[in-house]
């Protein structure tokens, strides 16, 4: 099936390289140059996904986002943004006006792939999933055998896609799954628990669908609009799983698995033995497969520090009993095999395509570095390729008459406004090329318009477009020996 994502941005490069990465992955690219335009082209289209930029001419992204959430079919398409804003604000802002995801500009081809699919694919399976438990249900009634190892391999594979929005947390769901049902068989619990308990701990974090990849990721400290974003996900994974009548116990783990023993955890602050017990032990096994498994902001503990841990949350965060267990479980796990697997992960290392004995491109990029270009930054945005590296300098080069022009003009009648909109856009498209001193010099420049800092403005503006000509002229340069 062939995707159809809508690009919106008003800078022809950022278009023209989101277009060429996801065509070259099988995309149909729509390419858009305001939201202006983007309002009439969803009145008879619909895109599985629109990539729309902040800062545009007219109507900006917020605005622009905000009407497409006044209708009932457009609110259904996932936005994610485009910008080359660098501050966590923006990104907050971002994600609670209504978008699904953030991309940073200069698009890095592997980051603005992996995120359209995702949020394509989480989109289409949150739509999908109770349709696809309505049919799969139906089938219990005929076949109730075969069902049941049908609706598991539906749950294992659901589970495996929440864990992927996750870039630390491959496998964390199915491995909840197996401590938690350890720890009820060693409570006791029948055959039938069992296979219940298992299937709620694949799907406790069902809820996460709901929260963007980029908060989900993010590698610092969350701030508190982000924090309580990701404390949405309990209640959002008990609406996806509470009308599955088949299965009742599957929203259990979902809604409750945060709450603390104590009482003051959430979403609905329960205590003590008022928390359902398969959420208690989930928690258990939930909270240990978090210190024993890689996070963006750690790494995976040390057994003794697990344990002291878990003592020390009895009472309070866990319920004292099912916090037993899993020590007993940890206490015979003599050499620590109960963690996630290091071995199988894979950290992907960029390497060039291209290859130094062909003179040519040798030749091209050396230039394009004596012109003062970081070719490395430059190829690393275009996926590696010098051939897409030479289409994007060309639609640097070309667009650049027209920057110039906007920014002499906006700088020239004092308007802030325009001028940050422009300064704004030459600032990702240098950074994409590897200009790295204009892109440096344009982001000076927005941060003045912004502050409304026309002196600033009127004292740095001809350094900047002095900077943009002779970055245009490097790589003409480069362009036209290489074409000799």
């Amino acid at each position: 099936m062939q995707y159809w994502a809508a690009v919106v941005d008003d800078d022809p490069s950022n278009l023209k390289a989101a277009e060429k990465i996801l065509s070259l992955q099988g995309y149909k690219v729509s390419c858009l140059d305001s939201g202006e335009q983007l309002l009439e082209f969803i009145k008879d289209s619909t895109p599985d996904v629109i990539l729309l930029d902040l800062h545009m001419e007219g109507i900006d992204g917020f605005e622009t986002l905000s009407r497409l959430q006044q209708h009932k079919r457009s609110r259904e398409i996932p936005v994610i943004f485009l910008t080359a804003d660098d501050d966590s604000d923006t990104e907050t802002k971002a994600l609670v006006a209504g978008a699904r995801d953030f991309v940073t500009k200069p698009i890095t081809a592997s980051v603005l792939i992996m995120r359209v699919k995702n949020t394509i694919d989480l989109m289409r399976l949150q739509k999908d999933l109770k349709r696809e438990v309505t049919e799969k249900t139906e089938e219990i009634l005929a076949e109730h055998k075969k069902f049941e190892s049908l609706s598991l391999q539906i749950v294992q594979t659901l589970a495996g896609t929440i864990d992927a929005k996750d870039n630390y947390t491959r496998g964390h769901s199915g491995r909840v799954a197996e401590y938690a049902r350890e720890i009820a068989k060693r409570a006791g619990y029948s055959e039938k628990q069992l296979e219940d308990i298992y299937m709620m701990g694949l799907l406790h974090d069902v809820g996460k669908i709901g929260v963007s990849d980029t908060v989900i990721n993010k590698p610092s400290r969350l701030t508190e609009e982000e924090f309580e974003m990701i404390k949405t996900h309990p209640e959002v994974g008990y609406e996806i799983l509470k009308n599955i009548t088949e299965m009742p116990k599957l929203a259990i783990g979902a809604r409750w698995h945060h709450e603390r023993y104590d009482g003051t955890g959430y979403p609905d602050g329960l205590a003590g033995k008022n928390i359902p017990e398969e959420a208690r032990i989930i928690a258990v096994a939930d909270a240990y497969d978090a210190m024993s498994s890689r996070r963006s902001y750690h790494e995976i503990f040390a057994q003794k520090y697990i344990i002291s841990e878990l003592e020390k949350g009895k009472g309070t965060q866990f319920d004292p009993y099912f916090a037993n267990i899993m020590l007993s479980i940890i206490d015979e796990d003599k050499d620590y095999t109960l963690r996630e697997n290091t071995e199988d992960i894979r950290i992907e290392e960029g390497v060039p395509v291209f290859d130094n004995s062909d003179e040519s491109k040798f030749n091209f990029l050396n230039m394009l570095e004596v012109g003062g270009l970081n070719t490395a930054i430059g190829l690393r945005y275009c996926m590696n390729d010098v051939d897409f590296y030479a289409e994007m300098l060309d639609e640097f080069v070309t667009g650049s008459t027209d920057r110039i022009e906007k920014l002499d003009s906006s700088r020239i009648a004092g308007d802030c406004g325009s001028y940050n909109v422009y300064v704004h856009s030459l600032k990702s498209a240098s950074k994409t090329i590897g200009a790295e001193r204009l892109s440096d010099s344009a982001k000076a420049l927005e941060d003045a318009a912004k502050e409304g800092r026309l002196d600033y403005i009127d004292e740095h503006h001809d350094e900047l477009i002095a900077l943009l000509r002779s970055t245009v002229g490097g790589i003409l340069m480069a362009t036209g020996l290489n074409r000799q």
